[in-house]
């Protein structure tokens, strides 16, 4: 398998192939069947020229012919950031049904682009100036009045949505946001373990101190108290005004005493 920081820094990989290779690293997922299930998808799929005609043509064939739609209910399943799981279920993240979008545009000869707004993954048709489309609540369009009222959702009424909330994301930022999705969605079900992994990961891809800081943690809670005492030295070491700089320090006072699990 090879690994996720290579797949991120190689072009020819196909964001959908790099979405899988994150969500492998928790559950085997049938690769070749997402492969040929999006082909399937996409198969006498015609996008007209214009960007808006084309977004509403994808959402009527995802939405209305296929019946793919939002994961409202159990939004924090872990499964919901599988493209397998989504291909399966007919319902997804706004991330993980943006990814839909991409593979099945693409297949039929048309590029469109992953938008990292925040709190809520979009897609833009056309380009800069382009058409903004959000998969997750059916494929609607976005026009500036819609924009500015989702920003004021996801970022406070106190707060202006920027041009950069609407540039496309790139590659380590959609593996980086998967990830955070997957150790929230398994730390929210106290699923340790995977809320570990996802931070490993995490720590791989970014080398971040707060990734590592929260690798820590979920070591220390599943009683590998060497493997978190290092990593919350690291952390303290890189961020010692931290906010939460107190927290961590008890919680590596707990890591001298009691077993130590290597």
């Amino acid at each position: 398998m090879r690994a996720l920081a290579e797949l991120i820094d190689d072009d020819s990989v196909p964001l959908e192939e790099l979405a899988l290779a994150v969500t492998t690293r928790f559950e085997r997922a049938p690769i070749e069947a997402v492969r040929g299930a999006l082909d399937e998808l996409a198969a006498g799929v015609a996008l007209p020229d214009a960007p808006a005609a084309a977004a509403e043509a994808l959402a009527s064939h995802l939405h209305g012919r296929h019946r793919f739609r939002g994961a409202t209910e159990d939004y924090y399943d872990p499964r919901h950031s599988d493209l397998a799981y989504l291909l399966e279920a007919r319902r997804g993240l706004p991330l993980t049904l943006s990814l839909l979008y991409i593979a099945v545009a693409r297949r039929a000869g048309r590029e469109i682009e992953p938008i990292g707004f925040p709190g809520h993954f979009l897609v833009r048709h056309g380009g800069p100036g382009g058409v903004h489309q959000d998969p997750f609540h059916g494929g609607r369009l976005l026009d500036d009045a819609a924009l500015a009222q989702l920003g004021a959702r996801f970022l406070g009424h106190a707060s202006r949505l920027e041009a950069e909330h609407l540039l496309p994301i790139g590659r380590k930022a959609l593996a980086v946001r998967m990830l955070a999705n997957l150790r929230n969605a398994h730390r929210r079900r106290g699923d340790a373990a995977r809320a570990l992994l996802a931070c490993d990961l995490l720590v791989d891809v970014t080398g971040a101190p707060e990734a590592r800081r929260d690798r820590g943690l979920h070591a220390l809670e599943l009683g590998a108290v060497a493997a978190a005492r290092e990593d919350l030295e690291a952390y303290l070491e890189a961020r010692p005004r931290a906010r939460d700089a107190e927290r961590v320090r008890a919680a590596l006072h707990r890591t001298s005493s009691g077993p130590t699990l290597h």
